[in-house]
């Protein structure tokens, strides 16, 4: 984990350098401008002396204990004149004057700097009888404010208790509060038990209603009829008189069956069965009494007999036990409500009457300030002022104070270094562009099959370098040794996109960049070279018909090509070039005002499948996948992009771009080529597997 961690620092270590290699000359002209800036400066320094005296003296803290402002010192006029003639003031000289008390002790250090060591030595002086002078008045006038002050702000203080004990008293009175606390505490006991009480209540509640309800399904009538019913049962009389009456109906209607109604038999009977009716209404009404005779009339007398006591004695019981609970609940619950309102304003109240408090507490510890400060302001008052002591006299310190020229030089570099960073810093920021292969490394996810070194050759001619080839540019000079790291680098490329997947062949691969001038021409070029060299069959396909390159690189003709070839103006065949062993190149052709309904066309992928058996290899140079919509549609036909990224040229908004573009259409993308690295600007050290410049 150690090592890790020591992996992490280094590598940061070194993009810091890497970034001091880049910027290298802005942060030198900034280090040596501010080097010489305090050459300058340590050569025009000045010799300046210091005088200094010491005092011995009691401060007098009065004002500082009250409260009261010193306020700003007033101008003094020293009666001292500069060089040029000028009255000398405080303002004027506050830079150099210092008036300092030496910690631990009562003296007082006053210094002064000036190049003229007459002038500071009077300087001082001045000061000193200045400070003597007015250090009794100024005693005695700050002893007159602080009483003054106290006398007119004591009466004020005084009121401001009274006032707060008023408030806090009127606040109790109004809330009722003799023990706050005391009486929240008991309300939030009081909660509890109505809650528990509650919950009893509840529950009784429930078993009595489970209960009442099955027996009223049973017996179809309120509890107050059952309770009436009951107490009908229970009557002796009642059940006499109802019996009576029963007989007499039987009776009357046995007569029946063999009599008339005129019968004198029936019509005793009828008149016995009236009598005894009466007699049982009299006995109900007598019975259920003058609260329940309304029940009377819903009552089927001739049931009363057939219900059973035990039920119905039930049943009137739970009534009377379900009316009572629900009361009671009712109550809890009221009672709940206000011990609940009572305890949630409680917070309140206490907040209140803090805040009451607090302003009782600091009006008091005002007042009692202001009457030890009357007492302490009248001791001094009447006490003799004491006099400022000379401890030692104004003189000129041994040594200069000016500061050390070494010293300024030593500052001078150390900030030149630390402004030198931070612009190399700066300009680093603001760079947007891709500066080395670590960052291409980081920003895209693809492997990175290969490093291209720049070799310093000048203007566009970095981007048209052939290697290895029997032909050479006219304006190219460098020797076949130079060449030596560009053969291996692409070397290198071959080799890797050949490893990247041994049992699929990327038979067709197209070079792309997200910005022009990134080299993906001449690194399409070389790569045929790099190809062809190893036995293979390349074509090589100039696909940009918008700005074509490879007729240019190879010095060859473009009057037909592949924009003829999808015009059916001319087979494929007759339009190729043989540039070296093994390499066919087949330029863009004539310029086509609608590039891209030709390469969307049936042609375009008949070509390829027709090419593919003739060759190895086939490599297209496309345009750049940024703003053109050719490369997207020639990445539908192909087996894999190779995306060429030039440091200082592509920058990370463009190059981003790019990477979501194909990652967001599907392109399938066979890896990334660095072109024209700078190698001393590179984190890994790929130039040691080349011949260094010396060795050339």
């Amino acid at each position: 984990m150690d090592s890790n961690l020591h992996i992490e620092e280094h590598i940061d270590f070194n993009q810091y350098w890497q970034v001091l290699k880049r910027r290298w000359i802005p942060a030198t002209a900034t280090f040596a401008g501010i080097l010489a800036l305090s050459l300058v400066a340590a050569l025009a320094s000045k010799d300046v002396y210091q005088a200094e005296a010491q005092l011995l003296i009691k401060p007098d803290r009065t004002s500082k204990i009250i409260g009261i402002p010193d306020g700003s010192p007033e101008e003094k006029k020293f009666d001292l004149k500069s060089e040029d003639g000028e009255p000398l003031s405080y303002k004027k000289v506050s830079n150099s004057l210092k008036v300092e008390p030496i910690i631990g002790t009562d003296l007082l250090q006053v210094t002064y700097e000036d190049p003229n060591p007459d002038v500071a030595v009077s300087f001082v002086k001045r000061v000193v009888e200045l400070y003597s002078e007015d250090y009794a008045l100024f005693n005695s006038e700050e002893t007159l404010k602080a009483k003054d002050f106290i006398d007119k702000e004591l009466p004020k203080t005084e009121d401001a208790v009274r006032q707060a004990e008023e408030n806090l008293r009127l606040f109790k009175n109004r809330n009722g509060i003799s023990d706050l606390k005391g009486q929240v505490d008991a309300a939030i006991d009081s909660v509890s038990q109505i809650e528990n009480q509650l919950n009893q209540v509840n529950a009784e509640l429930n078993d009595v209603n489970a209960r009442y309800s099955r027996l009223q399904s049973q017996l179809g009538m309120s509890w107050q009829e059952a309770s009436a019913v009951s107490s009908l049962s229970q009557s002796v009389s009642v059940q006499q008189t109802l019996t009576q009456l029963q007989k007499v109906k039987v009776q009357l209607a046995q007569k029946r069956n063999f009599l008339s109604d005129n019968a004198p038999q029936i019509i005793s009977l009828k008149e016995e069965q009236a009598d005894l009716s009466a007699l049982l209404e009299r006995e109900i009404a007598s019975t259920l009494g003058p609260e329940q005779q309304g029940l009377a009339s819903n009552i089927n007398i001739l049931s009363l007999g057939d219900l059973k006591q035990a039920q119905l004695t039930e049943f009137a019981n739970l009534g009377l036990q379900k009316e009572g609970l629900d009361q009671r609940l009712v109550s809890l619950k009221s009672a709940y409500d206000t011990y609940t309102k009572r305890a949630n304003l409680s917070p309140q109240l206490q907040e209140q009457q803090r805040e009451l408090e607090r302003k009782l507490k600091a009006a008091t510890s005002t007042y009692e300030t202001l009457l030890n400060k009357q007492k302490e302001t009248g001791i001094i008052g009447n006490r003799d002022v004491e006099k400022v002591r000379v401890i030692a006299d104004a003189a000129i310190a041994e040594d200069t104070v000016n500061p050390d020229g070494k010293l300024i030089v030593a500052a001078g570099a150390m900030m030149g270094v630390l402004f030198g960073t931070a612009i190399a810093f700066l300009l680093d920021l603001k760079d947007n562009t891709i500066k080395n292969t670590q960052e291409v490394e980081n920003l895209f996810a693809y492997p990175l099959h290969g490093v291209v070194p720049d070799l310093n050759l000048s203007g566009d001619n970095r981007q048209l370098q052939l290697v290895g080839s029997e032909k050479a540019l006219p304006t190219q000079t460098a020797s076949e040794i130079s060449m030596i790291p560009l053969k291996e680098a692409y070397q290198n490329i071959q080799v890797n996109l050949k490893l990247l997947d041994a049992d699929a062949k990327k038979k067709v691969i197209a070079v792309t960049s997200s910005v022009p001038q990134e080299g993906k021409s001449s690194v399409s070029a070389n790569l045929g070279v790099a190809r062809a060299q190893c036995g293979q069959r390349i074509l090589l396909v100039d696909a940009d018909m918008r700005r074509p390159t490879q007729h240019h690189i190879w010095e060859i003709s473009n009057q037909t090509g592949l924009s003829n070839i999808l015009n059916h103006e001319i087979e494929w065949q007759e339009s190729v070039q043989n540039v070296m062993p093994n390499l066919d190149v087949l330029t863009s052709g004539s310029i086509s005002e609608h590039p891209i309904s030709l390469l969307d066309s049936p042609s375009f992928e008949d070509f390829i499948n027709s090419v593919s058996n003739h060759y190895d290899q086939i490599i297209f140079d496309t345009p750049p996948i940024i703003g053109i919509a050719d490369t997207k549609i020639i990445g539908k036909l192909i087996d894999g992009f190779l995306f060429v990224v030039r440091p200082g040229v592509a920058d990370y908004g463009s190059a981003t771009a790019a990477k979501k573009m194909l990652d967001s259409t599907g392109q399938k993308v066979l890896g990334v080529v660095v072109n024209g690295a700078n190698m001393n600007r590179e984190p890994y050290h790929y130039s040691s597997y080349y011949l260094s410049k010396s060795d050339i």
